[in-house]
């Protein structure tokens, strides 16, 4: 059962609230007016708890971060601000459309579009780089996908420069399947990072996979930070050789820049002349004009024009002959989930593999993964079917049931438990997990005896079980501890 979410608030700041956009384990984004230009919004807000002065500084630099890139293919911040029951907000430009990230979801992008999403986040993060800021969390989550075609990249809470007044703690700011082997052994971050973590989307959008994916989190980071790429069989080698430079363990012999990689992909990528030339000709401007939204490689066409132009011909007759090499290319995706547990500390499986304990942070999984197992001891083995929409999940473990033994002097004695009948002394039963429940030992001649059963206490061996007409000795209960209810649900945060 998906648990419900809490009603939100009705205003931020002077914004009204129109509706919950989604919720993760940071905090919730909001569909906002403005009242007063009559704008759509959206509006951040850090999850309760965790609103303290260094997420307000940092809602702080996102938002003057924003104010000095100014660009078309970044998100532009609007306000910051502390609301009183809530804490630090941002409120941001409202994009209609989806993550890459859920693009990616639904299959490896052809090269002819991948090729114009990459020219236009190459540009939002040249922009960022020429700025002196290291973004530090580039991976397809953080690009927003219009609905008119265009990228944009968000999310510069954690960009750091060399005035940075942001601590950096042990904590690792930025997402760890995506980053570079630099940025996870604390060898320090440089722009070099960004453009690994830029390669590694540009390879998760164009296959579906991670190059570094391993059974569980820590696996993965190791392979990141030790192993070597493993590509897929069916990559062309012209592209595992542009691969396999970006993703050097040595900073010093990736690629330059994102111009030199975006040179080499392009060449490698199995593109129609005439598109490949646009698409060379647009990188020798990186950075050097601003970005012509959905057209990356080319001005824009006048009335007639376009009729007559061979890219725009050529890319239609390409677009028809890349679906056979989407197919052949086909994967199910890569993605993160966060997982968690109500008690914590469960073992958590995936189709039989160990993760590790909850909580779990950041764990790459493969498309075809299916199910998840919760193991605790007392509780109940929980398995759940991962959805295509599962991003955070907080999964509720039921306690199990308990056994207790029964030994009665003398023996004999009629045992119910919640006044069902269960048998008769010695024995043993099992007790429902959840609630009180009560154990009650009858006997003729004899005075009845009951408790409230817990797990890991044991009964008194044996129970002995008074004549009638005696008075019965001055003992200690046995402690009722009341148990919740608790249902097995699960609570998906996008």
């Amino acid at each position: 059962m998906i648990g419900e979410m809490s009603p939100g608030p009705s205003t931020i700041g002077r914004y009204k609230i129109l509706r919950t956009l989604g919720s993760g384990a940071m905090g919730t984004v909001y569909l906002a007016e403005d009242p007063l230009l009559k704008r759509p919004l959206a509006i951040k807000v850090v999850r309760e708890g965790s609103g303290d002065a260094e997420v307000l500084e940092r809602f702080k630099q996102e938002a003057e971060v924003s104010a000095r890139l100014n660009h078309p293919n970044a998100v532009t911040v609007f306000d910051v601000g502390e609301e009183p029951e809530l804490g630090p907000f941002l409120a941001m430009e409202y994009v209609e459309g989806e993550r890459l990230s859920d693009r990616i979801l639904r299959g490896p992008i052809a090269p002819a579009e991948a090729v114009g999403f990459l020219l236009q986040a190459a540009e939002a993060l040249v922009a960022v780089h020429a700025l002196g800021f290291i973004h530090r969390d580039i991976k397809p989550g953080n690009f927003m996908v219009g609905r008119d075609g265009r990228i944009k990249l968000m999310d510069f809470g954690i960009v750091r420069n060399e005035s940075s007044r942001l601590t950096t703690t042990s904590t690792f700011l930025g997402s760890p399947a995506y980053a570079a082997p630099e940025a996870l052994n604390g060898a320090g971050v440089t722009m070099a990072s960004d453009q690994w973590s830029f390669a590694m989307t540009a390879y998760e959008m164009l296959t579906g996979d991670l190059p570094f994916l391993g059974d569980s989190v820590g696996a993965t980071l190791y392979r990141i930070i030790h192993g070597e790429p493993v590509f897929l069989e069916e990559l062309p080698g012209e592209m595992k050789e542009v691969f396999r430079r970006a993703f050097d363990k040595d900073p010093s012999r990736r690629h330059p820049d994102l111009r030199a990689f975006l040179q080499d992909l392009i060449q490698a990528l199995p593109l129609e002349p005439a598109l490949k030339h646009g698409c060379l000709a647009r990188i020798e401007r990186l950075g050097t004009e601003r970005p012509l939204g959905v057209m990356p490689f080319g001005p824009p066409f006048s009335k007639g024009r376009w009729m007559r132009s061979p890219i725009l011909w050529g890319g239609a007759v390409l677009a028809l002959g890349l679906f056979g090499w989407a197919a052949f290319f086909r994967r199910d995706p890569s993605r993160v989930l966060s997982i968690d547990s109500r008690p914590g500390a469960a073992q958590v499986f995936l189709d039989g593999t160990p993760l590790g304990l909850t909580p779990l942070r950041q764990v790459v999984v493969k498309g075809r993964a299916e199910r998840l197992r919760l193991e605790k001891p007392d509780y109940q083995t929980l398995e759940v079917r991962i959805q295509p929409e599962d991003s955070d999940l907080i999964l509720r473990l039921q306690p199990a049931p308990f056994e207790v033994v029964v030994h009665s002097d003398p023996a004999g004695a009629a045992v119910s438990l919640d006044s069902e009948a269960k048998g008769r002394t010695p024995m043993s039963l099992m007790v429902p997990g959840t609630g009180n429940h009560q154990l009650r030992l009858t006997l003729e001649g004899r005075l009845p005896w009951s408790a409230i059963p817990m797990r890991h206490q044991p009964l008194p061996d044996p129970v002995k079980l008074l004549k009638a007409g005696t008075r019965k000795p001055h003992t200690k209960p046995v402690p009722s501890v009341k148990v919740p209810n608790e249902i097995v649900h699960r609570e998906i945060r996008p």
